[in-house]
């Protein structure tokens, strides 16, 4: 017995030890970028962006009237009050607007959500497809959802006016719901946190996202940041604390540097460990390692710290087993100063070491896109990224003589200022970049990618190809044939083959209801296939001549079910590639009476209130408040269909409520409150919410208002039986519940909850 508890021991001994060495290897292993997904100034997608930066365009330009009237907010003294400095700043077009179907919520609900959050959802269907990962393939993972988010424009602005304030607004605004909304709607079942560390926020989220894989609590992770101009609030304040350029430019590493314009956009990047990558996942670069401190106590809180910039660089380094002078290029934070400048290459060169064969090179994307604030670090890291990938240094812009403050040679670092191939220091000796991060409140961020190790795949050139596409709508899928038209008419092969533009198509794609396949020989045949495509009707499946009949069947099959039959990709192996972003069908989603004017209006001008003005409109309609005169249930149908459509914001004849519940039309416990409220005033009925759970189709719910309307008119006899008031029906509706047995209630409580989960099914 002795001997059995020794072997037992010595085998959990070995497992532990077992279980300590892969812990050990997962601390120190690499992180895999695998997708990357952004909206920033003239830039929406990574090819868009990366032709950008080699062109060395300043997306920045005036603010326009649409956005911000000017004449009462700019003026270009320092210090005078409830104004701005400069008219300049690096936007991105339509933050006001929304594609409801892809976020499969109602519009109403859309309408209350800070674009910021609809900003990063979009960013992160971009990410996940731009990684080749099917919605449906991760659909209740293990992965970690980390954002960065500072400003909340969006519910100061609707704060203005309290009538306008519902359940939706706590849904929509709350700073949480950036990477929650997130994980709710793919169904991601890691972390999901949201970081506001000033401009450093992105870079903290990073960082987490870095932890979390190496600590083995995900198996993926989404990281990001946003941030968006949508108030002139946030601007005058940064005005006011005087960072601000006069010039109306970003001139980081400039001796004319002066401030910053404010920039707006978001990114979320897909990361995984590199051991788990796929031998057909396309790697950007990998982290080798991050870090974050603070500078502690300072001159005073705004004020940089070299030696902590210094510390945490090395920090980073340390935790990825990399020898700091082992950089080849650094993206700054950019903030503009001279000073600020200064010290952040002062911290460069410590950590690095100045005796180095060759200098580090500096660069600065805010140059192009301005100050992206929260979003500045993930717009840093994407540049990096795709640096890597490319082997290509990009120019800094607006550099026209060095920055006075810093001793770049004897720092051994230097200002990348043309576009020129990155060449490896050694043969086998791996591209290293950092990006460095900091804030006004002295939270610092640092780190260390490397380029990917160089991917192998022999891939055997196909005789015919089959190129899947499918979208949310018919105008969707229509506008993806274009696209994918004018990709392949413009990308060599040398950027992407036949073969792996189809494989990723078929195989690397969310399938979405509108489907449609062409199938040709070469790429002029695809590239006319989906010409006409484009501009017909109805038609799904475009074949060109010659080709074999199973593949004909193929695309039959992938067009009725979204199924890629096997005999299409026998193997099922080809290289991820990018291809052009998915086209939302966006709509103006905006709560319309925060127009321009009042989002400029300061809080101290009164203004009319906005309940009284509505009032007004709908007396002067012919729409003053009165009780309906409703006889007959085909009338009640008729009225409650009217307030279901305006409460879900749709037409009442594009209802279909014939034995469906509230909740399969898109209706959820926000909504069906706003419903009752609706009802209630209009027909001057006491009601509670908790009738429209009971009763949750038009047809039922129709009989019994009509019943209680009769009950009043002293029709029927007001019977406490049949007419109850709000608290009596709780009660009734509490004693039924009492009254199931565990399996009748077991069922009851299943049928709600899958009826309330079709609202975004």
């Amino acid at each position: 017995m002795l001997v059995e508890n020794e072997v037992q021991t010595g085998d959990e001994s070995e497992r532990l030890a077992s279980r300590q060495r892969s812990r050990a290897l997962m601390l120190c292993e690499p992180i895999a970028v695998i997708g990357l997904g952004l909206r920033l100034p003239m830039s929406d997608c990574p090819r868009t962006l990366w032709q950008m930066l080699c062109d060395g365009i300043d997306a920045t330009g005036d603010i326009p009237a649409g956005r911000w009237p000017l004449s009462s907010l700019f003026d270009a003294a320092p210090d005078r009050p409830g104004t701005i400095r400069n008219r300049k700043a690096g936007l991105i077009e339509g933050v006001e607007l929304a594609d409801p179907a892809a976020f499969r919520l109602t519009k109403r609900e859309l309408r209350q959500m800070d674009p910021q959050h609809r900003l990063l959802f979009e960013c992160a269907w971009h990410a996940l497809e731009d990684a080749g990962l099917p919605f449906d393939a991760v659909r209740g993972s293990r992965t970690g959802v980390f954002m960065g988010v500072n400003f909340s424009d969006f519910q100061r602005m609707l704060a203005r006016d309290w009538s306008s304030l519902d359940g939706y607004s706590v849904l929509g605004t709350t700073a949480s719901f950036a990477a929650n909304r997130l994980s709710y709607a793919f169904d991601f079942r890691g972390p999901s946190t949201v970081s506001s560390v000033g401009c450093a926020s992105s870079t903290v989220a990073l960082h987490e996202a870095c932890r979390s894989l190496t600590l083995g609590e995900v198996e993926m992770a989404l990281a990001g940041g946003v941030e968006l101009m949508l108030s002139p609030d946030s601007s005058i304040m940064l005005s006011q604390a005087g960072v601000f350029s006069e010039r109306g430019q970003c001139r980081t590493l400039d001796a004319q540097a002066d401030g910053y314009v404010r920039g707006e956009g978001a990114g979320v990047v897909v990361l995984k460990r590199l051991s788990k990558v796929e031998p057909g996942d396309r790697v950007y670069a990998v982290i080798r390692g991050s870090a974050v401190n603070h500078n502690g106590r300072n001159e005073w809180i705004m004020a940089p710290s070299a030696s902590a910039q210094a510390d945490v660089i090395r920090q980073a380094c340390e935790q990825g087993g990399v020898a700091p002078a082992s950089i080849d290029y650094i993206e700054m934070h950019g903030s503009s100063f001279l000073k600020g400048d200064a010290a952040e290459a002062e911290a460069i060169g410590e950590a690095l070491g100045t005796q180095r064969p060759v200098p580090c090179r500096l660069g600065a994307i805010s140059n192009n896109v301005g100050y992206l604030g929260a979003a500045a670090g993930i717009a840093q890291f994407i540049k990096v990224c795709l640096s890597l990938h490319h082997r290509t240094l990009a120019p800094t812009i607006h550099v026209d003589a060095p920055n006075p403050l810093v001793s770049f040679d004897a720092l051994g670092l230097s200002i990348q200022t043309e576009l020129e191939p990155w060449a490896a220091r050694e043969p086998g000796v791996p591209l290293r970049a950092g990006i460095v991060s900091t804030s006004l409140g002295g939270a610092n961020g640092f780190v260390v990618l490397e380029a990917a190790p160089a991917a192998v795949l022999e891939r055997t050139p196909a005789p015919v190809h089959f190129l899947a596409l499918s979208a949310l709508s018919q105008d969707a899928l229509r506008q993806r044939a274009l696209q994918l038209r004018d990709f392949l008419a413009t990308t060599p092969d040398s950027v992407a083959t036949l073969e792996d533009v189809c494989f990723t198509a078929a195989l690397k794609r969310q399938h979405h209801r509108h489907r449609a396949v062409v199938i040709a020989g070469d790429r002029a045949g695809l590239v006319a296939l989906l010409d006409s495509l484009a501009t017909s009707s109805g038609t799904a499946l475009l074949v060109q001549e010659g080709m074999p009949l199973e593949q004909v069947e193929a695309g039959r099959v992938f067009v009725a079910d979204g199924t890629v039959p096997p005999e299409v990709f026998p193997v099922r192996a080809g290289r991820c590639v990018s291809l052009p972003v998915y086209p939302f069908q966006r709509q103006r989603l905006w709560p319309e009476w925060l127009s321009p004017d009042e989002v400029c209006r300061s809080p101290k001008d009164a203004r009319p209130d906005a309940a009284t003005l509505l009032q007004a409109a709908a007396v002067a309609a012919g729409d003053a408040s009165r009780v309906p005169d409703v006889h007959g249930e085909a009338q009640m149908r008729a009225f409650l269909r009217g307030h279901l459509a305006d409460v879900l914001e749709v037409e009442p004849a594009t209802l279909d409520v014939q034995g469906r519940t509230f909740f399969e039309l898109g209706l959820n416990s926000i909504g069906a409150t706003l419903l009752k409220e609706r009802i209630s005033r209009a027909l001057e009925l006491p009601l509670s919410t908790t009738l429209f759970f009971e009763l949750p189709r038009l047809e039922s719910l129709a009989k019994r208002l009509l019943s209680l309307l009769e009950a009043r008119r002293g029709r029927l006899p007001s019977d406490p039986g049949e007419v109850s008031t709000p608290e009596q029906e709780e009660q009734g509706l509490m004693e039924r519940i009492a009254g199931l047995s565990e399996d009748e209630a077991r069922e009851q409580i299943a049928r709600t909850l899958a009826e309330l989960s079709l609202e975004v099914a």
